[in-house]
């Protein structure tokens, strides 16, 4: 049995090992990644100086679990706090400042992150993110701040179903969370869902550990249709993603062909494709996170979402310890 704190470990060192290795390939097409690293793709880490560098995928993934602990460390100290979804934000426009180079001798900061020199490398973030997080007033799921589908809302919302157990929290308000704090920046809701499947995923896999892969997606699969099903009729295109995400993993048909097929461009497809590796290749990290990397796609974005599935089911042990080794720190 993984322990849970093995499991909260490896969620976050595997998503960040799956961006690293992902962000190698992420502006190259299946054909050029087979050209430049052979006819199985890229096979680990292309260190720059010595290191395999994260995207800003877990950047803000790293920002999420810090405004987390802020909202959380608030409450506790004075009695009263706000919701976590104000604290997400505080904590991503915060983030922001670090892309944009600001230090200001003195400034209040929420996030202890804003004072590590390597949060400021700026490491391709989506525009349609930052343009949102530049405007003063931050999107909810009814009031969007754009049409974006883009991945980033799905990347960085792991913390949310570690941090909060069905037993402080009821598990719709949980993946409600997930959703809004996608919904900050990405303001359609094939932007946002994603991220509500992802949270209720990884809290599912920590706090309900004996179940399978497959009976967690069935079991989310059912809660978001009754949450979210009546509000949003765009789940059906959420869902057929992951059907055929499904069906395909029970096929024969070579990964990078099936990933292809799935083109895991912007959210709804990024999450079925990581989900696809998962049910493929269960209990394997290298092998699924190999295959999450090698396609058209998103290939930070791909490995980062199969990385922090994959590590809350296997904990820190079931990750292979070279892909620690040069994992910027």
């Amino acid at each position: 049995m993984v322990r849970r704190q093995d499991r909260f470990h490896g969620c976050i060192l595997g998503a960040a090992a799956g961006d690293a290795l992902g962000y190698c390939v992420d502006d190259k097409t299946l054909t050029q990644i087979q050209d430049s690293c052979g006819p199985e793709g890229i096979r680990g880490y292309d260190a720059l100086n010595g290191y395999a560098a994260i995207s800003s995928h877990t950047q803000l993934a790293m920002f999420t679990a810090n405004g987390l602990l802020f909202g959380a460390t608030r409450g506790a100290t004075r009695g009263v706090m706000a919701p976590y979804v104000a604290y997400l934000e505080a904590a991503y426009r915060e983030w922001l400042r670090t892309q944009q180079g600001h230090r200001i001798p003195g400034r209040r900061v929420y996030c202890w992150l804003s004072s590590v020199d390597e949060m400021y490398f700026r490491r391709s973030a989506e525009p349609a993110m930052v343009l949102a997080l530049e405007r003063p007033t931050p999107g909810t799921i009814h009031d969007p701040v754009n049409r974006s589908r883009g991945p980033g809302g799905l990347t960085r919302c792991a913390p949310v179903g570690l941090f909060l157990s069905p037993q402080r929290m009821e598990r719709s308000e949980i993946g409600l969370l997930g959703a809004e704090s996608a919904a900050l920046t990405h303001g359609d809701p094939l932007g946002f869902l994603p991220a509500a499947y992802l949270v209720e995923i990884i809290n599912r896999i920590v706090y309900d550990p004996v179940k399978s892969f497959r009976e967690v997606l069935r079991e989310t699969r059912a809660s978001m249709r009754g949450q979210f099903g009546s509000q949003f009729r765009q789940l059906c295109a959420l869902e057929e993603c992951l059907t055929q995400a499904e069906t395909m993993a029970a096929e024969d048909t070579p990964p990078a062909l099936c990933l292809e097929r799935l083109m895991p461009v912007e959210a709804p497809e990024v999450l079925a494709a990581a989900c696809y590796v998962c049910l493929k290749y269960p209990g394997d990290f290298d092998r699924a996170i190999l295959a999450a990397v090698n396609h058209s796609g998103h290939s930070a974005a791909v490995g980062c979402v199969a990385g922090a599935i994959l590590g809350a089911i296997l904990g820190t042990d079931g990750i292979q310890e070279y892909y620690f080794e040069s994992l910027e720190q």
